[in-house]
């Protein structure tokens, strides 16, 4: 028996019960969904969508990053990582296809130009159709093939191939980039569409940076699930060196954020043009001035006070806290994004359709995690047994 096949067996019996429940969440919030059709409301269910495809891409990503830069701590997130982005790939392109064909009006209701106005080819919905659709095949596609090469050598029984594995390891390397401009790409799209809700036809370079690091902020932080789940696990990998070095590269993607978020506020309010401030006020004042200033506190002051006291990085109690709230502060920045293009005073939670089919879409997730954990080894044994190696 390979060390593949050990993995699995180790994983013990499924969990039944679980995957039940979240199998009738699931079907429960679709049909919620598909029942009511145009007149659901789906501000919710378009938050969580954009937030959950966000931090489940962002998992191949990290896995990229960290292998360009030969991070050797960060190997054992690696099969996990690759898991979730592969378990949402399904509810992104189903998901995607449920708003476009009952919420386009409301969504994208700045590519119906009112009569005689000429606007570009690119503002067509049929072509945003295309276009998305052709970005996450790309995106999810690569990442398919990328993660099934990794797999591959754990289900060989070439376990003991130093050679083999360097010369995979090398593979993957080299892909990586690719993977990073195939996200880049992917997320730029649904900026620029979904960004346009609040100001129609806007062009901004930079929202979709803020749009896509967004999602590797929480995506990043998320990862720290996995060493509190499975720490105490038989020969789980995780330790004080992964919590601490996770912490670091949070405390990094803390300022970066920052920094976007006030390179875009900063031009809006030098520039001082009411179609691009108004959208930005009616995110910061008013009724979702509260929002606003949670979003800022998740992602910004409360991590960063934090990170500067060592002790946080090494703790995984504390970088769970942490973790819960850069995700908030990232789920809140689409809310902002989405929600006050439906209304200028709506509240979460006030719609049980729209509640029921933000949960189904999150238990449908979870579900998928679980299943897929059970099918591949969750941890990349091959380049975990693999040493550092001095490359001139």
């Amino acid at each position: 028996m390979n060390e593949y096949q050990a993995t699995v067996q180790a994983s013990t019996k499924n969990p039944i019960a679980l995957l039940i429940i979240l199998g009738v969440v699931f079907v429960g919030g679709l049909a919620a969904l598909l029942t009511n059709g145009e007149q659901a409301d789906v501000g919710l269910f378009t938050v969580t969508f954009l937030f959950l495809m966000g931090i489940s891409q962002a998992g191949i990503v990290f896995c990229a990053i960290t292998r360009l830069t030969r991070a050797h701590w960060s190997k054992p997130y690696y099969r996990l990582a690759e898991i979730s982005t592969l378990a949402f790939a399904p509810f992104a392109i189903i998901g995607f296809l449920l708003l476009y064909f009952y919420a386009s009006d409301d969504l994208f209701y700045w590519l119906n130009p009112p009569p005689g106005e000429h606007i570009s080819p690119w503002l067509n919905i049929d072509f945003l159709l295309i276009r998305h659709l052709l970005a996450l095949g790309f995106f999810y596609g690569l990442s398919i093939y990328y993660v099934l090469k990794g797999i591959r050598v754990d289900q060989s029984d070439t376990q003991g191939d130093v050679a083999a594995h360097l010369k995979k390891e090398d593979e993957l390397y080299l892909l990586s980039p690719v993977v990073l401009i195939a996200y880049v790409l992917c997320n730029t799209f649904f900026a620029w569409d979904y960004a346009m809700m609040l100001i129609p036809h806007w062009h901004s370079t930079v929202f979709p940076i803020i749009f896509w690091f967004g999602n590797m902020f929480a995506g990043t932080a998320a990862l720290i699930a996995f060493p509190i789940l499975l720490r105490k696990s038989a020969n789980s990998p995780f330790g004080p060196d992964q919590t601490r070095c996770l912490g670091m590269v949070l405390t990094g993607f803390t300022l970066v954020w920052f920094y976007m978020f006030w390179a875009q506020f900063f031009v809006m309010w030098f520039g001082n043009l009411p179609r691009e401030t108004d959208g930005l006020f009616r995110q910061m004042y008013g009724h979702y001035g509260p929002y606003f200033w949670a979003m800022m506190g998740g992602c910004f002051f409360i991590p960063f006070v934090s990170f500067i006291f060592a002790f946080v990085k090494r703790s995984l109690v504390t970088m769970g806290i942490l973790a819960l709230c850069i995700n908030l502060g990232i789920w809140l920045q689409k809310y902002l994004m989405v929600v006050p293009v439906f209304s200028p005073d709506n509240t979460p939670f006030n719609s049980w359709i729209d509640i029921a089919a933000a949960t189904g879409l999150l238990a449908g997730f979870i579900a998928a995690i679980i299943i897929l954990s059970k099918r591949v080894p969750i941890y990349s044994s091959w380049e975990l047994a693999l040493k550092p190696q001095r490359r001139d």
